[in-house]
């Protein structure tokens, strides 16, 4: 239902409507008026399917030249894993591994429309993957690689880069028909759950992430639940989706505000205390849990999933409910602003919501953010949410599968 939300929807449903009205009012009418009034209704539903298809090949186009304006800027092949490459995160031929994720999908997506360098990227993200494991979790990708080093330091995984990495995999393996890409998925999925899953079916933040019970709330990527409980036949992912469903619904109930970080305690889950982990800020929306509208749009538009769907009605009567371009970078857990300013990294996935409420200005919105250009975060997250909201993603369900 929302790859059809287009601009001129409500004024062709009216006239559609004012045709029908004039055909009921009329039955005595002779044939050829009736005839005349049936062939405007046809001619009108063939104009409208033209302009749709004119509105998505313009779409197309524009996120094709983002995809290459993207590429140029970000991706680098390597000078130490022959044949590898890397997105660059800093300008500095570093990388980490929500990048590495962020790249492989996006590879994945664009193929359908840039086939042409696409798979061999996707490649060559895939052999840098395999050489950089966690230092825990060998299975697992280490979170930070300096291309510069003949040998860079082992580190530990962050969670939401594998996360992304088996998804893309699987996603990869269903649409080139390459099974070795399901195997390297299944390779990822059992090290995350045998390394990132808690009794209780909490996301940990990492294979480091042992004794404090927190959560990264941008971690919850119910699409990818979605697909490796398919794949996995395990009800173990369905019961992690459900888990983290419940915690954001408490925690979001005021203002639609997603914290970045939230801890548990005796009496629940609740929003980790400043200088949790990363800034005065672990416990109000930041440039983490800034991508949540995003992950969530993607399990409303791609899987019709009524509990995101619930979750982004509540952000958008609350902090989302602002125009795209005054949704500021931060928010406290009562809704004010932290910051003045905007950012990619918020707007991009503020614009996923606005489709998925069917708002107004979803489509002003989009043309803006077609014409930005940040840095790798913002760029990245921009990337994926016009994918999104232009319809070039798929999960294994719309695949056909």
């Amino acid at each position: 239902m929302f790859n059809v939300f287009i601009s001129y929807s409500r004024c062709d449903v009216d006239f559609f409507r004012y045709l029908f009205a004039q055909l009921k009012a009329r039955p005595q009418e002779s044939c050829s008026t009736s005839s005349i009034l049936l062939s405007l209704t046809a001619i009108c539903l063939f104009l409208v399917s033209g302009l749709g298809s004119i509105a998505q090949d313009a779409d197309n186009i524009k996120l094709q030249n983002y995809y290459q304006y993207w590429r140029n800027k970000y991706f680098r092949l390597s000078q130490q894993v022959k044949g590898g490459a890397f997105i660059d995160c800093q300008d500095n031929r570093t990388t980490c591994s929500e990048a590495h994720g962020y790249g492989m999908l996006i590879c994945v997506y664009m193929s359908r429309l840039d086939g042409s360098t696409t798979r061999k990227d996707f490649d060559t993200l895939d052999i840098f993957r395999r050489q950089f494991s966690s230092s825990i979790d060998s299975r697992l990708m280490s979170w930070y690689v300096d291309d510069k080093l003949a040998k860079p330091k082992k580190t530990t995984c962050a969670t939401d880069g594998d996360l992304d990495m088996a998804y893309a995999l699987i996603l990869a393996s269903h649409e080139w028909k390459r099974p070795k890409y399901m195997a390297e998925a299944k390779k990822i999925l059992n090290g995350i759950e045998d390394s990132l899953i808690r009794s209780d079916y909490s996301l940990r933040r990492g294979d480091w992430d042992q004794n404090q019970h927190a959560i990264r709330l941008s971690d919850i990527m119910p699409t990818h639940f979605d697909v490796f409980a398919q794949v996995s036949n395990r009800q173990l992912w369905q019961r992690v989706k459900q888990v983290h469903y419940v915690i954001l619904r408490q925690i979001s109930l005021e203002e639609g505000v997603f914290p970045d970080f939230v801890v548990k305690d005796e009496t629940g889950w609740k929003p980790a205390s400043p200088n949790f982990l990363e800034s005065d800020y672990d416990g109000m929306m930041y440039y983490n849990s800034c991508r949540v509208p995003w992950r969530l749009a993607a399990a409303a538009m791609e899987n019709n999933d009524q509990e995101a769907q619930n979750l982004l009605r509540i952000f958008n009567a609350g902090i989302g409910k602002v125009a795209n371009n005054d949704f500021m970078a931060g928010y406290r857990l009562d809704g004010r602003t932290i910051n003045k300013w905007t950012d990619g990294a918020f707007t991009a996935p503020h614009m996923c919501s606005l489709f998925v409420n069917q708002r107004k200005d979803a489509l002003a919105t989009k043309d803006y953010q077609f014409g930005q250009q940040e840095t790798y975060y913002q760029d990245s997250i921009r990337l994926l949410s016009l994918c999104l909201v232009t319809g070039n993603t798929f999960t294994l369900e719309n695949q056909g599968q």
